[in-house]
């Protein structure tokens, strides 16, 4: 792209997205360079090691290799493999590649409330996003869940660009090469972190056949060709050994439900200490929305209904996986952002518009001042 045509598509709204977007980075900085190693990060990063030189296998029945290659590739260029006595000396560099998809994920939030709310969409999704102490501290730690995140928010919603694009009276598979080679790299990274996040495949094809339902066999063809790139893309994170990766899918476990159950206990031990712990301010603005969106009518439409389905589906799951349930709520949390954006917006430009800037404006300055202050203190007493 010229440099021209670049700068003529940067203005206002992605400078303030960007300088958000620096805001959580630099937290996600603060917690790198004061936080230790957890001894599951040294795990991760060692058996990305070991796997690079293929002496053992990273990977396991819920997951792929692809979060210790990463960490392990970084752990490489970093000179960290090297001193790998002293990994904590490395810290930084170790979890940039996570940081990163963190960044990713959260440009990815605001680009697709800004597409379907507007301005005032983007900017609300981004601030919850940027001030989230869960989405701050799994971006500032190697594992797979933010990967994970990153994958399943860019599954659905590229297969929704995609599904829209059938419209268009050209050779539809062919035409579409870069959004369906997206959509399958969003499959790997997804799958690839967690095999059971499988699952949000299902809203996403339904969502392709609801929006290009005149051309549903093409929806299937484009599907088709992505999950065929993902598991390429899986075969790489093998290392291109077929005997390895077919027993790899074939003792994955794909449903991870085992014994749990559901039990009402377990679910209220796990999903309270999860949404409290992204503030109180993101507890009431959901509860608001979601009365907002059963309510008003003006507010029920595909933009806010696809997002809260899917986070409905992930938070479903948790609650059957109990004690497991944190990668799924991790993973619903940028959908839920996404859905209380587009209700906030449309409160925004309501007749209840002075009531909705308090409630908006006023949860939106608290969960900033409650995370930076909570992110000193973590940092304070970890000295």
């Amino acid at each position: 792209m010229p440099f021209s045509s670049l700068r003529s598509r940067i203005g206002v709204p992605q400078i303030l997205a960007l300088a958000l977007l620096l805001v959580f980075a630099g937290q996600c900085l603060w917690l790198m360079v004061y936080l230790p190693l957890s001894e599951m990060e040294s795990f991760q990063i060692e058996s990305g090691l070991l796997q690079l030189e293929r002496l053992a296998k990273a990977g396991g029945r819920t997951h792929s290799p692809l979060a210790p290659l990463v960490a392990g590739l970084a752990a490489r260029l970093s000179g960290a493999e090297k001193h790998i006595g002293e990994l904590n000396a490395y810290r930084v560099a170790v979890r940039a590649p996570f940081l990163i998809a963190g960044l990713l994920l959260g440009a990815s939030v605001w680009y697709v409330a800004r597409r379907l709310y507007g301005n005032v969409g983007g900017y609300v999704a981004l601030i919850l996003y940027c001030f989230s102490p869960v989405m701050v501290g799994w971006a500032s730690r190697a594992g797979p869940e933010i990967l994970g995140a990153w994958g399943a928010f860019g599954v659905v919603f590229t297969a929704i660009a995609v599904a829209h694009t059938l419209y268009a009276p050209r050779e539809v598979v062919l035409w579409n090469w870069r959004r369906i080679l997206l959509l399958g790299v969003s499959i790997a990274m997804c799958v690839g972190a967690r095999f059971t996040l499988w699952i949000v495949l299902v809203p996403a094809l339904a969502f392709m056949l609801w929006v290009g339902h005149r051309r549903r066999g093409a929806a299937l063809v484009i599907l088709a060709a992505s999950c065929a790139i993902a598991l390429l893309l899986l075969w790489a994170v093998y290392s291109f050994r077929p005997a390895v990766y077919g027993q790899a899918l074939a003792q994955a476990d794909w449903l991870g439900l085992r014994a749990a159950g559901f039990s009402s206990s377990a679910v209220a031990d796990v999903f309270g200490p999860f949404f409290l712990d992204n503030g109180v301010g993101l507890v009431l603005l959901l509860g608001v929305t979601l009365g907002t969106f059963v309510a008003w009518k003006h507010t029920r439409f595909f933009g806010t209904a696809a997002p809260l389905i899917v986070a409905v589906l992930l938070l479903a799951v948790a609650a059957l996986m109990n004690l497991d349930a944190f990668p799924y709520l991790l993973t619903a949390l940028p959908f839920l952002m996404v859905f209380m954006a587009g209700v906030s917006a449309d409160l925004l430009e309501s007749r209840y518009a002075v009531v909705a800037n308090a409630v908006v404006g006023g949860v939106l300055i608290a969960n900033a001042m409650l995370d930076i202050y909570g992110l000193a203190q973590l940092t304070t007493h970890s000295r």
